[in-house]
């Protein structure tokens, strides 16, 4: 694969620089991530040996420990259906935050850990999610420097379909994904009726009819002010279960079409499932079971919470615009 334009040289890695009897055609993202292409024959054929000397076992095991670092910011849209969250657990576990590390490993050639901005449960999904991390300033065992316009091209070739990097580049002095953010904002998708797109179905709740008048009652009653959330934490577990974290909470409602009923959420802080539970008690508010006034002392145990599906992570608000140093060079 290329992108259309001719590249003067090869990059390090390049299968045709590693000897006469090289697998370069089977280097088939040859242009700007050859590498990549290199390291993925590697895997598949262990055995072969190429030209008079090995080339480097493992691309990605860089000793940074002399190298000076730099911290880096990448915003992330995913679906979330088929992987175990955001947070990375054991390798057995597909995780966003496990594939991520590992593509961002190949690409800066150096062992990376990524900080997200929020850790979304299994199978909630992101169109913003935003993390930040530290990698070398130069390339292993290369004079190139490496620019975010060609890092986020072959993270673009190494990450699965699922996951799309949209945005990379040098983070401001301090910079901490979760900590200096101001905001964040959800969005919940339902659909009243059982009649969705193949395509859609993975990325709402049918809940079936709602009285839509008392759902935005219930929204203008909790919505924009100072009051106790623990009723929408998962119970004592939740380190922030009083909700003193919490100061307070803007929701609205935009309704598109009977299947595209749409709850916003845009808070400084939110408490573990929080924005599933607000709309697992909006839901009941719509069917009858709670009333809208009731719905902030309602008891814990009423509400339930909203199925992973139908959440997004829509943006993480900063107090400056991270955009301006997206297409900075190392």
């Amino acid at each position: 694969m290329s992108d259309g334009q001719s590249k003067p040289g090869k990059p390090y890695g390049c299968l045709a620089d590693w000897g006469p009897d090289t697998l370069a055609a089977s280097c088939n993202v040859c242009g700007f991530a050859c590498w990549v292409g290199a390291a993925r024959v590697r895997a598949l054929m262990p055995s072969i040996k190429i030209g008079q000397a090995e080339p480097p076992a493992h691309p990605t095991q860089t000793n940074t420990s002399s190298m000076s670092l730099e911290l880096w910011w990448i915003r992330l849209a995913y679906d979330g259906t088929d992987y175990a969250g955001w947070q990375k657990q054991s390798e057995e576990v597909r995780t966003i935050q496990g594939e991520v590390d590992k593509a961002l490993s190949l690409v800066f050639r150096s062992s990376i850990r990524t900080v997200g901005a929020s850790r979304t449960d299994s199978g909630v999904h992101a169109q913003g999610q935003v993390c930040h991390f530290e990698a070398p300033s130069r390339w292993a065992n290369s004079n190139s420097r490496l620019d975010a316009e060609a890092a986020l091209r072959r993270l673009r070739l190494t990450l699965p379909k699922a996951i799309l990097p949209l945005e990379l580049g040098l983070a401001p002095s301090g910079f901490h994904s979760r900590l200096t953010a101001k905001k964040k904002q959800y969005s919940y998708r339902l659909s009243t009726t059982s009649l969705v797109m193949p395509f859609d179905a993975r990325r709402c709740w049918l809940c079936g009819d709602l009285d839509l008048e008392a759902v935005q009652k219930a929204i203008e009653a909790l919505s924009g002010r100072e009051m106790d959330y623990s009723a929408f934490s998962t119970g004592e577990n939740d380190p922030d279960y009083h909700g003193s974290n919490v100061k307070s909470v803007d929701l609205s409602m935009h309704v598109k079409g009977p299947d595209q009923i749409f709850i916003f959420a845009v808070s400084e802080r939110f408490l573990y499932k929080m924005v599933r539970r607000i709309v697992g008690g909006l839901v009941e508010v719509g069917k009858g079971r709670l009333e809208a006034s009731s719905l902030e002392l309602a008891n814990r145990r009423q509400i339930p919470t909203a199925p992973p599906e139908g959440l997004q992570l829509d943006e993480v608000i900063y107090p400056f615009d991270l955009n301006c140093k997206a297409n900075e060079r190392v």
